[in-house]
C-alpha cells in the first residue's frame, strides 16, 4: 500500500476484511505514537509494550472512528487515554501526576526565553527540563511543537477546553523557564 493512500482508505480497506492494511496505519504513525508513550512514561521497554498495546486497541477500536477529527487526533486521544489509565493504577511508579506545589513557585510574569552565557540554551540542558515535568506536562508540549497539534487537537485529545489547554501550555513554559533558570543558577 502507497503511502499517497489516504487514512481513511486504509481504514475502510481494514473494515472490509484486509486487515493487513492496518500495517499502513502502524507505519505511519508507530514513531509518533511512541513517542508521545515515551514522552510520558520514559523511553524503555514499558513504552513499547504500551506502544504496541495501544495499536492492539485502535484496531480492534477502528469500527467506532467516525471521522469527526481526524484520524491522528484520534489515535492520540487513544494513546493519551491509555497511558493516563495505565499512570494511574496503584502500582505505577508515576501515579501522582498532580505536582501543584510546584506551581506557587512559578510566576506567570516570567520571560519565556533562558539562554546559557553563550546565548543558547543546549539541547541536554532542555531534555533535562523536560524530564522534571510530569507525564501530562510532557504530552502537551509534545503534541503542541512536536506534533504540530493545534489547541483543539490538544484540548479533544486530553479532554480539556481549548483554553485549558492554552492556560496549561502557557504555565508549563514557565516551569520550564523556572527548571532551566534553576540549573544555570546551581552550576
Amino acid at each position: 500500500m502507497t503511502t499517497n493512500v489516504s487514512d481513511q482508505t486504509v481504514i475502510d480497506k481494514v473494515l472490509a476484511g484486509d486487515t493487513r492494511a492496518f500495517a499502513t496505519i502502524m507505519e505511519r504513525y508507530a514513531q509518533r505514537v511512541f513517542a508521545l508513550v515515551a514522552g510520558m512514561i520514559g523511553d524503555g521497554p514499558d513504552a513499547g509494550d504500551m506502544t504496541q498495546e495501544i495499536f492492539i486497541k485502535v484496531f480492534s477500536s477502528l469500527s467506532s472512528f467516525k471521522g469527526s477529527s481526524s484520524f491522528s487526533t484520534w489515535l492520540f486521544r487513544i494513546s493519551y487515554n491509555m497511558v493516563i489509565s495505565s499512570l494511574r493504577r496503584p502500582d505505577s511508579p508515576e501515579s501522582a501526576i498532580n505536582d501543584e506545589k510546584f506551581w506557587t513557585g512559578v510566576a506567570d510574569n516570567t520571560p519565556d526565553e533562558v539562554d546559557d552565557e553563550d546565548g543558547f540554551l543546549s539541547v541536554d540542558r532542555l531534555y533535562e527540563a523536560l524530564d522534571k515535568l510530569s507525564p501530562d506536562e510532557r504530552t502537551l508540549i509534545t503534541l503542541f511543537y512536536l506534533d504540530g497539534k493545534s489547541l483543539s487537537e490538544i484540548a479533544f485529545i486530553m479532554s480539556l477546553s481549548e483554553t485549558n489547554a492554552k492556560t496549561r501550555l502557557f504555565r508549563i513554559r514557565k516551569k520550564l523557564h523556572k527548571i532551566i533558570s534553576d540549573g544555570i543558577r546551581q552550576q
